[in-house]
């Protein structure tokens, strides 16, 4: 982050005695008390210091936008039946895109600050507080008169949807406004990730944003319909993570050639880019060169559970990515972390590790 020569000055006084008074700095730099303070106040804007006594800004955090929500899964026990009532076995979890992405990178060992809006209510209250204990909360907001998202969805024995139900009204208020407002903590940032829940002119000012102060940007798919939230202008955006449906619906276009999606993204100016394909795998590339990662096969007996597994999959790239490892060796242990999850009961694997994704290793072997 840039600063100028009298805010160096500052800083290195506030270091060496952050109680000093304003008027001490004042006569030690022979500037004027308001001088001084419209430095100090320049420094808590860039999110440089956070308070008084003067708190220095020490760690960069990853900081995840977007949804939060409450994940309701309900397991039918047998075949569904529609106009009757299915018995089934439920269980509920906090779930999001972007929440679950977070989740993973502080597994993983990221320091992590998750941007999102819940509601003033009873979970909200509960998500944040429970969410605490793995990642920083203070830019997410709880917001008066509006209800926390939810995620209903009923699962197949073989683990997969059969219907899925989202209460996210909530994320309208996503907005451009909602980003200006959280400039300081974005700046607190190395990097930036940010889910398609975030409205169009959201993404618009992080990308700004991004540019602006050199910090990277990552967007995330969510679902086709809201590839609408996309800009259209995606010059200098460091990574996307989408689906074959999601980019075919952003560029409406029939195509399904993962290699030939990935370079129309490329063609946008977005430096590097992931096409997941399913059972097919991912198709990822940079600098205009395309190439395909496998799957990591799950036994069919094995599959518990694939409510998270892309999240898990984006959570472990970025994290290797972030951290220094080539494109090529961060897809291959974001496929093994997706894998890990599918044998998970929660959607986002508790028993997550680095170590051992790093060499490969299956967490539930």
């Amino acid at each position: 982050m840039k600063i100028n020569e009298n805010e160096r000055m500052v800083l290195d006084l506030l270091r060496s005695d952050p109680y000093q008074s304003q008027q001490d700095l004042a006569k030690k730099l022979s500037l004027s008390r308001p001088s001084i303070a419209n430095i100090i106040s320049g420094l808590q804007e860039k999110g440089i210091i956070l308070g008084k006594p003067y708190v220095f800004h020490e760690i960069d955090y990853v900081t995840c936008i977007g949804g939060a929500n409450m994940d309701y899964i309900f397991r039918l026990e047998e075949e569904m039946m529609l106009g009757t009532s299915n018995p089934v076995k439920s269980q509920s979890s906090y779930g999001g895109v972007i929440r679950n992405v977070a989740e993973n990178l502080a597994r993983l060992g990221e320091e992590v600050s998750l941007m999102t809006l819940v509601g003033q209510d009873a979970k909200g209250k509960e998500l944040l507080r429970d969410n605490h204990q793995l990642m920083e909360v203070f830019a997410s907001e709880e917001v008066s008169g509006e209800t926390t998202g939810g995620y209903y969805a009923v699962l197949k024995d073989d683990g997969n949807m059969q219907v899925g139900y989202a209460d996210m009204a909530i994320n309208e208020l996503m907005d451009r406004s909602w980003i200006l407002r959280h400039k300081r903590h974005l700046r607190m940032s190395k990097y930036l990730v940010a889910d398609t829940n975030a409205k169009e002119d959201a993404l618009e000012a992080l990308l700004r944003f991004s540019l602006e102060e050199e910090i990277p940007l990552a967007i995330v798919g969510v679902s086709s319909p809201k590839m609408k939230h996309v800009p259209s202008k995606l010059d200098g955006l460091d990574l996307i993570i989408c689906n074959i449906d999601e980019s075919q619906t952003y560029f409406q276009t029939k195509e399904e050639d993962g290699r030939a999606l990935v370079k129309k993204w490329l063609e946008k100016g977005v430096k590097k880019v992931v096409v997941t394909a399913g059972e097919r795998g991912s198709f990822f590339g940079e600098d205009g060169q395309v190439h395909h990662q496998e799957i990591v096969k799950v036994n069919a007996e094995e599959v518990v559970d694939t409510t998270g597994a892309g999240d898990a999959f984006s959570g472990a790239l970025l994290y290797s990515l972030i951290n220094g490892l080539d494109f090529k060796e961060s897809m291959s242990i974001g496929a093994l972390s997706a894998s890990n999850t599918i044998r998970s009961t929660y959607s986002v694997d508790k028993s997550l590790s680095f170590d051992k994704l790093k060499k490969g290793e299956n967490n539930h072997a």
